[in-house]
């Protein structure tokens, strides 16, 4: 059998991948098959196993693409702003909130699936520990990035810092279960304004 080139590979794994995801939004992980997917991605049977060993491993990959993707979209966008923008920590904040919301509305159904994940969390312990290791990642860099804003001023010098980040990583959350129960029923662009007014 010839071997596949890394252009063919990585074509096919995402294909797989974008079977997954439409896959997994219809039926959701539990009622998903490796089967399904692949009849999905148009591909024999097994031939998700050879890029993908379990299900588990598929739903992970997922979970990384989405965060790697939004932080990149994140990324781009900051380098957009201008210097005295970035030295804002409040202007970077409520493009966090922005582009958090561009990236929900671009990627509607792999989103969706991923906030099953927190769910699976609770069950499959592979996928707790992506969750866990994603949610105190993000915790520390909005601490990070309120700490600085209260140190320049923008925030009160009270703000407790833990608690805040918490409650700004609660109401992303909330943002898009939100905006995925109902579509179009909010401006990310408005909650973003709201968001970094404390």
């Amino acid at each position: 059998m010839p071997r596949l080139t890394a252009m063919t590979r990585a074509a096919r794994e995402a294909r797989i991948l974008n079977a997954a995801v439409t896959c997994f939004a219809h039926t959701g992980y539990h009622g998903t098959t490796m089967e399904d997917i692949a009849a999905e991605a148009g591909i024999a049977k097994g031939a998700t196993y050879l890029y993908f060993p379990t299900k588990e491993a598929l739903f992970l990959a997922l979970y990384q693409r989405w965060g790697c993707d939004a932080r990149e979209a994140i990324q781009i966008a900051l380098a957009a702003l201008s210097p005295a923008e970035r030295a804002s920590p409040k202007r970077m904040l409520r493009l966090v909130v922005e582009v958090t919301g561009q990236h929900v509305q671009r990627n509607a159904a792999l989103c969706r699936v991923l906030m099953e994940g927190r769910t699976l969390a609770a069950f499959i312990p592979a996928i707790a520990e992506q969750v866990t290791r994603e949610q105190w990642q993000n915790q520390a860099q909005m601490e990070d990035l309120i700490r600085a804003g209260v140190a320049a001023g923008e925030w009160p010098p009270e703000t407790d810092v833990a608690t805040r980040a918490t409650l700004i990583r609660a109401t992303l959350h909330g943002l898009m279960a939100t905006w995925h129960a109902a579509p179009g029923s909010f401006d990310w662009n408005a909650a973003a304004m709201a968001v970094i007014d404390w």
